[in-house]
This record gives structure tokens, C-alpha cells and sequence, in this order.
């Protein structure tokens, strides 16, 4: 049985020092588990762009936390019952994409949380084994070990992204950094800290700081995560499992050549 004893929330509330995890889109229970024991703190698994499938999340899940690291998924889609789901297979917090207005913040609230801040369906038996509750442990502190962010990633969403920050309930704000920008560049390229892009992090940054909520985004190096760390964002995937093969095989390759 896997026991994650992992306090996401803790860990998050420490704002001095980002928190960064890897991004999988590669279905392997095995590779989670060896990228939860990297020397980085979480694993999200890309339900929307990679090519894990929910049975394939179940036991990822376990993996990562029973390497004593917290499960994050980025769900399909933002719809109710995909957010419950992987709630109840364990994740310690879910990304849902494509939060455009208010209701639909309320609604991802409504999804992820058990009253009496929202309306999440019981039934979470693999999350209970995952941290080692009892179903009414689980049910009287759910709300708070489990987080929920709504991702940041249209020019909708930018223009309601006051309203949105202040949905009760809702634990943080991710931007998805490369969506936004071809949004904002209507359609004329991806750049992950063009001047427009920048500009629209600072404000989603500042709603989020101004409702106590967790700033995160997807960075994906060293460079983006220093920049959007200047910001004011804590919660950051630093890396993603195919661009981590890569690196590895090139830096193989050039320490060999240069024997």
C-alpha cells in the first residue's frame, strides 16, 4: 500500500524557495517512480498532452508517492468528473486547463472540493490507501492536503483572472505559458518570456498573491524558472521526461567525444 506523507500544502506555503517538479508524458509506473527519487520534489503527469491514459495514472500515482513525493496530475480536460477521479486515485493536487470565466473556477472548486467548499462525489478508496486514512480522516482533511489550480492560459481567462483568483477554494493559479502566448501573439508564435507574455504572468502573479493563492506555471529550464521565480511564481515544472532523456544522451555524447 502506498502512503504519501508528503504535506503538499506545507511545503507550498513556504514561498522562499520555489518548488519544482517534473513533467511526464511517457506512460511508465517504473520511470515515475524514478523521477519521483531525482533530486527535484513532485511528478506531474500530463493527462491532456502526453500519452498517459487514467488506468496508466493509477499506478504512476502509487509509484510517486510511495517514493514519499506528491502526484500532481494535469488533468484532460476541465470538466467535473475527470478532476474527481484523479483526486480519488491519490494525486495530491490537480491542474485543470482551460479555466476561462468565474463559474468556471467555481465549477473546478465545486469538482475538487467536499463541502462545504464544494461538491466533490465520495468514493475516493485508492486515496485513502495513498495516505494512509481512514475514509473519515480522509473526508475531514481532503480539502486541505489535496490542490487544486486552474490553469491561466487564454486571453478569456487573462480578462478574468481578478475574478477568478478570488474563487473560495480554489488553492492556485497555473499559467501555461506557451498557450498564452499564442494567444496573446494571435497565433504568430510560441515565447515563453516575450515582453506580452511577461507582462500577462505579472498580473496573474499579483491576483494570486493578492487572494493568498499558490503562483505556478510551466517553465521547462533553468533560465524560464530563474525569471518567472523573479516574479513571484513558487510552483513550477522544471522539467520534462523526454527533454531530460535528451540532455542525458547529449551530455553523454559530449563528454565521450571530448576524451
Amino acid at each position: 500500500m502506498a502512503t504519501q506523507s508528503f504535506d503538499l500544502k506545507a511545503r507550498l506555503a513556504n514561498r522562499n524557495e520555489p518548488f519544482l517538479f517534473s513533467w511526464m508524458t511517457m506512460p511508465s509506473s517504473h520511470l515515475a517512480g524514478q523521477l519521483a527519487r531525482l533530486p527535484i520534489e513532485g511528478v506531474c503527469l500530463d493527462l491532456q498532452h502526453g500519452m498517459i491514459g487514467f488506468s496508466d495514472a493509477v499506478d504512476m500515482i502509487a509509484a510517486i508517492s510511495n517514493a514519499g513525493r506528491p502526484a500532481i496530475v494535469r488533468v484532460l480536460w476541465n470538466e467535473p468528473g475527470l478532476i474527481g477521479q484523479s483526486l480519488d486515485a491519490g494525486a495530491a493536487a490537480v491542474i485543470v486547463p482551460m479555466v476561462n470565466s468565474k463559474a468556471q473556477a467555481e465549477a473546478v472548486v465545486k469538482a475538487a472540493k467536499y463541502p462545504p467548499l464544494g461538491g466533490r462525489s465520495w468514493g475516493g478508496y485508492t486515496a485513502f490507501q495513498t495516505y494512509g486514512m481512514s475514509p473519515a480522516d480522509y473526508l475531514q482533511k481532503a480539502n486541505t492536503i489535496t490542490q487544486v489550480f486552474a490553469m491561466i492560459e487564454t486571453q478569456a481567462a487573462l480578462d478574468a483572472v481578478e475574478e477568478i483568483a478570488a474563487v473560495p477554494g480554489l488553492d492556485g493559479l497555473f499559467v501555461g505559458p506557451s498557450d498564452l502566448s499564442i494567444a496573446l501573439s494571435k497565433g504568430a508564435g510560441i515565447d515563453k518570456t516575450a515582453k506580452h507574455t511577461l507582462d500577462a504572468m505579472k498580473r496573474i502573479a499579483t491576483a494570486a498573491q493578492k487572494n493568498n493563492l499558490v503562483a505556478g506555471a510551466f517553465a521547462g529550464s533553468a533560465d524560464v524558472i530563474k525569471t518567472y521565480a523573479a516574479m513571484g511564481y513558487t510552483f513550477m515544472a522544471g522539467a520534462v521526461d523526454v527533454d531530460l532523456l535528451q540532455a542525458g544522451a547529449e551530455n553523454l555524447m559530449k563528454a565521450v567525444k571530448g576524451v
